[in-house]
């Protein structure tokens, strides 16, 4: 079967008459449901979106309750028995008769023989793969790529003040579900006291750890809440009960795991160092309810924080989807989820974020949601009520010219795998059969499987934290107070000595209009025996929790000398503005005509850039298309001519040739049955007939002619077909990102321009 050619911005999505059917991508951004009943196919064409997002180069956010979407990780470009052997079930193999090899090299041909009949092949496969820097994220475990959630809480970077009340609602719900504790008009006192501290610290442009919360809430750090004192709206004994429930949930063996793995930041997710967009799946079967509210809340209010940094674009920039949105977007109710999803269905459409949410049943979904969503693809559906509520909705839609009785028998007489789909940005309805999956469709993995899926990419983020060892310890250095002392939230009981050391710098370039000032951190860890600070060895940037009080039982590892003489520290800083003025580049990536800003890295920039490429891209296919249809109509407008000309010279061809026929005929019968053998008269018919058979030579050759024509027109408009193809994948690929090269500069600080230098002991 002939392969599809991958078009540009349109999704494969599935087959509607036996042929494919395409779906733009920028419609997403209008969001999208896929609702259906267990079986109808709703996970797999989840997955054959988000495979063809990947094929875009489209990074995703994938929340994944049920563990179905981790399947996006089984991509085998060889279809090999082996490939699929891990992920074969002995007892399935058993219950079909088979052993596992023979199962797997089944299901290998199954998967193979599926792909190629469905317009696609293994080389698509391998583009899948090659496309998308894949991650399955399991939060609170070991088995994939850890999530560090519960170490501390960020300041958020919202500036107006509805978004940053939201956010602090939000994630103070979400902290009080993990201890059980949940008040869904957001009024409780417990709710309230709560969000206070996150808005009071985080106004304060400090980051909150889930030991300080613990503190502040036994002592807040302010008197009153609302017009009454803390202890009269919160008594002091009852705010020690609720410390007392938190702490016991940090104290679990189970905890540490809310604490390690990667730190959720949004903007480090979307595309690789290299242009590769991401495949990011958080995967929450494994937790309990409350605490898959707690994450969900927690990554849906982090994706608006950082949607509020970026620009705006009417590119798909991103897919944000939910596999299974039972319980955190309800009709009824106010659980922590829905406040943030609410907000991302009403405003992520400005900033390309494109939603996809996913359910059995679609009284699952809030009313004011569904006014949102402008992609309906509904599967088959289990009971008379929900085809109710989804003929409801569709009726209301623009474009459906459908009344409820032609959709209901639509939607009752769908097969396996077909969806009815509705699109906003077009007019009328489709009924659609999925495509085949390129990934293998198991089911969901194992622990012991995401952890063999997810081993080298453990191993490329693990960081680590390696301890010295036969540390000595003494107690606190009595030190100069001329000499700052500072202490890291999460010290641990021996504290190490480090120097801290800040300055701002200040780079100006008129020339690429850049006038920005940084401010720059680097933290030095002191041995005994070092003479001096060795800035080349200091780490840049490292995010600290810091305080000005030590813990009272504390042991301190031994100082270097020169550190403990207060003179030294004006060398010191003299040593570290010389490190800065050397070393310190601000670097600024340059491409497609914009620059990086100067608070942008190279992922961050790599977000703007995308937007770039789509708009050249989208502008240029525009272009060409408009080129290509205005050629191919003045082609098919000859070819009609041509095909014209054609059929009345073959019905003329026939009837001369039978006009000559009847009269060479009845001439020569006339002769020979005449009066006479050969009159004068019935020679002149003889010879006229014999002119009007040679006219139909010379009308059959105008046919063969004619013909001749329109093959070469269907030939030009093949070739034009052709040509525009190439021209369309060339686009493509030069508006690929990753084929994209940065051109980076590198600017240097006048010294002049370093200021404001400060060291400090550290101790952590």
């Amino acid at each position: 079967m002939k392969s599809i050619q991958e078009n540009l911005k349109l999704f494969y999505i599935g087959l509607k008459d036996k042929e494919p059917f395409f779906y733009k991508n920028k419609d997403l951004t209008t969001h999208a449901a896929i609702i259906g009943m267990t079986g109808s196919g709703k996970t797999g064409l989840g997955i054959t979106l988000l495979e063809e997002a990947c094929i875009d180069n489209i990074s995703s956010i994938i929340i994944d309750p049920k563990g179905d979407m981790t399947n996006l990780a089984l991509t085998f470009p060889d279809m090999s028995a082996d490939d699929f052997r891990p992920y074969i079930d002995e007892n399935d193999a058993a219950n079909k008769g088979l052993s596992v090899d023979e199962c797997a090299k089944k299901e290998s041909e199954i998967w193979r023989e599926g792909i190629e009949a469905s317009y696609q092949n293994l080389e698509r496969v391998k583009l899948l793969k090659d496309s998308v820097d894949l991650t399955i994220y399991t939060p609170k475990s070991s088995a994939g790529v850890g999530v560090a959630l519960l170490s501390d809480f960020a300041r958020p970077n919202l500036s107006d003040e509805e978004s940053f009340s939201n956010y602090i609602n939000s994630l103070a719900a979400s902290v009080l579900s993990l201890i059980g504790i949940s008040d869904e008009d957001m009024s409780s006192k417990e709710q309230l006291l709560v969000a206070s501290i996150f808005d009071a610290k985080f106004k304060e442009g400090r980051d909150v750890t889930l030991e300080e919360l613990i503190g502040f809430i036994a002592n807040p750090p302010f008197k009153k809440i609302g017009v009454f004192d803390v202890d009269t709206f919160y008594p002091g004994d009852q705010r020690m009960k609720l410390a007392m429930k938190i702490n016991t949930l940090i104290a679990s063996p189970s905890f540490k795991g809310w604490s390690e793995g990667v730190k959720l930041d949004i903007s480090k997710m979307l595309f690789d160092e290299n242009g590769k967009a991401k495949c990011n799946i958080f995967t929450i079967s494994h937790l309990s309810d409350s605490e898959r509210m707690f994450f969900v809340t927690l990554l849906l209010n982090e994706i608006i924080a950082w949607m509020r940094t970026t620009e705006g674009t009417s590119s798909l920039r991103a897919i944000l989807y939910m596999d299974e949105i039972f319980g955190f977007f309800p009709p009824n109710g106010n659980p922590p989820s829905k406040t943030p999803m609410l907000t991302l269905l009403k405003q992520a459409r400005a900033f390309g974020i494109g939603c996809v949410l996913s359910t059995q049943n679609p009284v699952d979904l809030d009313y004011k949601g569904l006014s949102n969503i402008g992609t309906w693809f509904i599967g088959r559906l289990q009971t008379a009520q929900d085809k109710a509520r989804v003929i409801d909705g569709l009726t209301g839609i623009s474009g459906s010219a459908a009344n409820k009785a032609q959709l209901e028998n639509m939607i009752s007489n769908l097969a396996k795998r077909s969806f009815l789909l509705k699109n906003i940005n077009e007019d009328g309805l489709n009924i659609i059969g999925t495509r085949w999956a390129l990934s293998y469709l198991k089911g969901p993995l194992s622990r012991e499987q995401i952890s063999n899926l997810m081993r080298e990419k453990k191993d490329g983020l693990q960081v680590i934290k390696a301890k010295k060892a036969d540390l000595k310890s003494a107690p606190k250095p009595i030190l100069s107070s001329e000499i700052e002392q500072i202490y890291s939230a999460q010290a641990s009981e021996i504290l190490t000595p480090n120097l801290l050391a800040t300055a701002k710098v200040r780079f100006y370039d008129t020339k690429k209009g850049i006038d920005a000032v940084k401010q720059i951190s680097y933290l030095y860890a002191l041995d005994e025996n070092d003479k001096s600070a060795d800035w080349t060895q200091a780490s840049e940037d490292t995010e600290l929790n810091l305080r000005t009080d030590a813990k009272e039982d504390a042991s301190y590892e031994i100082l270097p000398g020169f550190v403990a003489n207060a003179k030294n520290f004006n060398d010191i800083k003299r040593d570290f503005k010389e490190f800065v003025f050397r070393n310190y580049k601000l670097k600024i990536f340059e491409a497609m005509g914009i620059s990086s800003k100067p608070t942008e890295d190279k992922e961050q920039f790599f977000v703007r850039l995308q937007d770039r490429c789509n708009e050249i891209l989208e502008e240029k296919t525009a272009e060409l298309t408009a080129k290509f249809e205005k050629e191919k109509a003045k082609l098919e407008e000859k070819l009609n001519k041509a095909l014209a000309k054609l059929d009345k010279e073959q019905k003329d061809m026939t009837a001369s040739g039978l006009d000559a026929a009847i009269n060479i005929g009845a001439s020569i019968i006339g002769a020979l049955f005449g009066n006479k053998l050969l009159s004068r008269s019935n020679a002149t018919k003889i010879a006229s007939s014999a002119r009007s058979a040679n006219r139909v030579l010379k009308e059959r050759s105008d046919v063969k002619l004619s013909e001749q024509s329109v093959n070469e027109i269907n030939a030009q408009i093949d070739e034009l077909a052709g040509s525009f193809e190439q021209q369309a994948q060339a686009l493509k690929e030069a508006n690929d990102i990753k084929n994209i090269t940065l051109n980076e500069v590198q600017i240097s600080p006048k010294k002049s321009d370093i200021y404001d230098e400060k060291v400090v002991l550290l101790w952590r």
